[in-house]
């Protein structure tokens, strides 16, 4: 079987990809308990959670902190972290106004659903961690290229400058799946239950930074640290994706 090559870049978002990755998004979530709970009609979870995805996107990308990853300028992956100095989302700290919209827009039963369980995670986001921290809020990748190293290029900007700057990061996960994945980057679950509403099982799981490596130094030299500049972090980086008759993988990246 031939071999074939492409490349996909993982790059800040910015505003004329934002409405086609708020559809990959629900198509990426279409499955994904806290959404099947707040919307069962597949056709409204489709077009509803594509409205409120791209909402989310758009305040990280306020924020600088919303990345994506593009193929043939369409978006295949789409990372969403609230920073630092913004703290985690919480539906209590937005305007009224724009609460009218969303229920407006999901409907005044999925709009309560969605708010009551999001609320319950709130809660348990702020036991499990304090101080300044990177919350992940959104990691979706198009179905098609799950599973192939494009979540993993897709976390690395934000995880590398947390390391730099000494931060911990947070998140919650529906899918058990996930747990092994966010292990291998360094998080941890720090707390397991299930939302008492819903019955939705979740696992809040926070990550320590990790400490910068070194050069080993002869005598008399000094040692130098591999910590990247704040200003690198922000240029593309560009991965490539072979693919064979045994599926799709990525090969590397710069």
């Amino acid at each position: 079987m031939e071999k074939m090559y492409w490349t996909f870049q993982i790059t800040p978002i910015a505003e004329g990809q934002i409405a086609a990755a708020g559809e990959m998004l629900a198509r990426a979530f279409f499955n994904d308990p806290l959404c099947v709970y707040a919307q069962p009609d597949p056709a409204a979870r489709l077009s509803q959670f594509g409205w409120v995805f791209s909402r989310l996107i758009r305040e990280g990308a306020s924020q600088q902190s919303a990345y994506v990853s593009t193929f043939v300028r369409q978006p295949h992956g789409v990372a969403v972290w609230a920073p630092p100095q913004a703290g985690e989302p919480t539906v209590s700290e937005v305007p009224g106004s724009e609460m009218e919209q969303w229920e407006q827009r999901l409907g005044p039963g999925a709009y309560h659903r969605f708010t009551t369980a999001y609320r319950h995670f709130e809660h348990i986001h702020h036991r499990c961690v304090a101080g300044p921290h990177w919350y992940l809020g959104l990691l979706g990748v198009s179905p098609g290229l799950q599973r192939h190293g494009i979540g993993s290029a897709l976390l690395a900007p934000v995880l590398r400058r947390a390391d730099q700057d000494g931060l911990p990061c947070h998140l919650e996960t529906f899918v058990p799946e996930n747990v092994p994945f966010y292990q291998r980057h360094g998080f941890q679950v720090a707390h397991a239950g299930t939302e008492p509403l819903s019955g939705i099982r979740y696992w809040a799981m926070a990550r320590e930074p990790s400490p910068p490596r070194t050069l080993r130094a002869s005598p008399g030299s000094r040692l130098a640290s591999t910590r990247r500049r704040p200003h690198q972090e922000q240029a593309g980086c560009r991965y490539t994706v072979m693919a064979t008759g045994e599926g799709v993988r990525l090969a590397g990246g710069r």
